[in-house]
């Protein structure tokens, strides 16, 4: 029985989020906590709730996870270190390292074959390239401190930096998705028997069969929600429907192109998955930014054409409230952009929340574990 509140169930472990930049002494506060955790899902924005904690200048992966039954954060991710929902350094002898100068490159799930709470962070090794993950339990259930355990690798055929997405099937299973160059991705299942690092899934991509080079982190991204899927590589878009009756596969059928020479880092989906939200840049009259993808007529239109954005933004999130919310690169003053639909009619409605806290990210971080159930 899920305890914490939130209008869309499936997002109960993504209740609270982690963004801004690192601390780099012990007086800063730099990182912002989105908050959704309250009795009205609002967004709610908080700085210096990582009080004390010091990071190097390169963490920027943000990945985080909530316990499904509080909505609160258990565990944070910065691409260097651990930390527990109690602020404890998990890993302190284990800087896990991943590659920076990217985006949505690491991401944390729990794990299905524990008796103890388990959570796999998995993420790109900066020298190797690897793609690994560090395994986290909790002794003393999710209201304890975070116990350290080890690593372990995943197949290493892609030999470029790539993001990291989740189709999770249900509570008993979910696959982790990465690309293996800019046209195939692949997938590796995770069940109540572990993760499976020898036998991935590799599915083409007919909407980007034509791209070539490599995979930039900083315009890529996988995004799901229920049997969803949409992939940007290097700002083009496609969208696909996963399929389950055998093994894992998003059938060619279901694969559609949406959209090329975007300004999108990761689109995202509406409550109702009907929608994919995806960016422009915006044109000389600072309109036109926020773009529509219909799932089911394939349509494609702007959102609001008469909206006079003030910022440029980079990448969207479905928040538990039902909104979507986005995000821009950093700047002096800390811009979120809002887009909500009209029950009963699907007008869209754009707004953008200025505040002065000095904390833009580039994304909201990689927090796409849901608990879905198709």
């Amino acid at each position: 029985m899920l305890n914490a509140n939130a209008k869309i169930p499936s997002l109960q472990a993504q209740m609270q989020w982690v963004a801004g930049t690192p601390q780099t002494s012990s007086t800063s506060t730099s990182r912002l906590l989105y908050n959704f955790n309250n009795d009205n899902n609002t967004l709610d924005c908080e700085t210096g709730f990582l009080s004390g904690i010091i990071e190097a200048n390169t963490a920027q992966q943000e990945a985080t996870i909530c316990d499904p039954q509080t909505g609160k954060w258990v565990l944070f991710f910065d691409g260097n270190y651990i930390y527990d929902g109690m602020h404890n350094l998990v890993n302190p002898d284990k800087k896990l390292d991943t590659l920076d100068h990217t985006s949505l490159t690491s991401i944390i799930a729990p794990g299905l074959s524990e008796t103890l709470p388990t959570y796999y962070v998995f993420y790109l090794d900066r020298t190797t390239k690897h793609l690994n993950y560090g395994i986290v339990n909790f002794p003393y259930g999710l209201t304890g401190a975070a116990s350290w355990v080890g690593t372990q690798s995943l197949d290493n055929d892609n030999g470029v930096a790539t993001p990291f997405g989740l189709a999770c099937r249900n509570e008993e299973e979910y696959w982790v998705l990465t690309l293996a160059n800019v046209n195939t991705l692949v997938a590796y299942k995770c069940d109540i028997t572990g993760v499976n690092t020898t036998a991935p899934v590799h599915i083409m991509l007919q909407p980007f069969s034509s791209l070539t080079g490599a995979v930039d982190c900083t315009k890529s991204s996988i995004v799901t929600f229920g049997d969803k899927i949409a992939v940007t590589v290097n700002n083009n878009i496609m969208v696909g429907t996963f399929n389950f009756t055998s093994g894992f596969a998003i059938p060619r059928l279901s694969q559609s192109l949406v959209a090329t020479a975007t300004a999108t880092v990761a689109p995202d989906f509406n409550a109702e998955q009907s929608r994919l939200y995806f960016l422009k840049s915006y044109d000389s009259a600072r309109k036109n930014q926020v773009w529509v993808y219909e799932l089911e007529s394939g349509s494609s239109y702007s959102a609001e054409s008469s909206y006079v954005y003030n910022n440029q933004y980079k990448s969207l999130k479905l928040a538990p409230n039902g909104t979507i919310y986005g995000t821009n690169l950093f700047t002096n003053i800390d811009p979120i952009l809002s887009i909500t639909e009209v029950a009963g009619t699907g007008d869209i409605a754009v707004s953008e929340i200025l505040s002065n806290a000095i904390n833009s990210s580039n994304t909201f971080g990689n927090i796409q574990y849901q608990i879905n159930d198709f």
